[in-house]
């Protein structure tokens, strides 16, 4: 798991088939893909060790504005027009969970890969993120006081009607389609609107303040939203009033330790664990994590109600 602004080092390490001996091939190419599926790094040539043979390595700077999430890595060895093609990947995010990670599971990485707790952890994050926030969609907008009036052709600046706009993405950063080229799978909030022939438009939404919700709206070439309109929408998350960041954290760090607990039991390999007399202590263990995630849940999100 990497940050924006870090470098990611890829090694690799090419072998005969039949004697396991190392060697250097013809060539040796790395491509690597973001989560949106955009290729960053097409075929580039990896760097040989020069004193060993048969390593290479090639290094990638994150940039800082790189999306988060899981990207793929292929490299492509060739020997006499044979080609050999291994897969990895790597997580980008906000933070390195990875060590909180093993430090609350106890798991080490004699067990499970980093880039394999990476993912899992990345799988948590959106599961908690789903969970933590409260989602709105096909909301209208609500008068800006300093501006007075909704869209009648010319005004462009208003306010959501429930606030504050989240960081579902947990970057740092509330964006809209305005303040961000994005796809919109990685905006904070994004909205339509329908013309007066019930036609359908995307609009480009500029986050001025997530707090009080104040935005700009316009159509997709950045002119006003015509007064002849038949409505217009939002589809955002809004923090809770006990959300925590801190908190939030360790939420997910447990259920990713709880994930990772159940994926191991999972493995087909009998051991002393899958034996009547271990099973219940392991599955005291494994509810452990989980309800301490759900604890430190219900501190942050919004609480659930039952009745009227």
């Amino acid at each position: 798991m990497y940050e924006r602004g870090e470098t990611f080092t890829h090694a690799a390490t090419v072998r005969n088939f039949s004697t396991k001996a190392k060697e250097n091939p013809d060539t040796i190419t790395i491509t690597i893909t973001s989560p949106d599926g955009t290729i960053l790094v097409t075929a580039a040539s990896m760097v040989s060790d020069s004193i060993t043979a048969g390593d290479y390595t090639y290094n990638y700077d994150i940039p800082a504005n790189a999306l988060y999430g899981e990207y793929k890595v292929e490299v492509d060895s060739t020997i006499d027009s044979a080609v050999t093609t291994g897969l990895e990947h790597f997580v980008v995010f906000s933070w390195d969970m990875v060590h909180k990670i093993r430090r609350y599971s106890g798991i080490e990485k004699t067990s499970v890969k980093d880039d394999d707790v990476a993912g899992i952890g990345l799988e948590a994050y959106h599961e908690v993120m789903d969970d933590v926030y409260e989602y709105h969609r096909g909301i209208t907008g609500i008068c800006d006081p300093d501006y007075g009036v909704m869209f009648n052709g010319t005004n462009t600046v208003i306010r959501t009607k429930h606030t504050p706009i989240a960081d579902h993405d947990f970057d740092g950063y509330v964006y809209g389609t305005g303040n961000i080229s994005r796809e919109s799978d990685w905006v904070d909030i994004t909205g339509y609107w329908y013309d007066s022939d019930y036609a359908k438009h995307e609009t480009k939404v500029t986050v001025t303040d997530n707090v009080s919700g104040r935005i700009t709206v316009t159509q997709t070439d950045d002119s006003a939203i015509p007064s002849t309109h038949q409505g217009v929408y939002f589809e955002y998350w809004v923090e809770w009033e006990s959300f925590n960041g801190k908190i939030l954290k360790d939420a997910i760090a447990y259920l990713a330790s709880h994930n990772l607990i159940l994926r191991m039991t999972e493995l087909h390999n009998a051991t002393a664990a899958d034996l009547p007399s271990n099973q219940r202590k392991i599955e005291l263990n494994l509810n452990r994590f989980e309800r301490k995630y759900e604890k430190l849940l219900d501190m942050i999100s919004k609480p659930a109600m039952e009745g009227v």
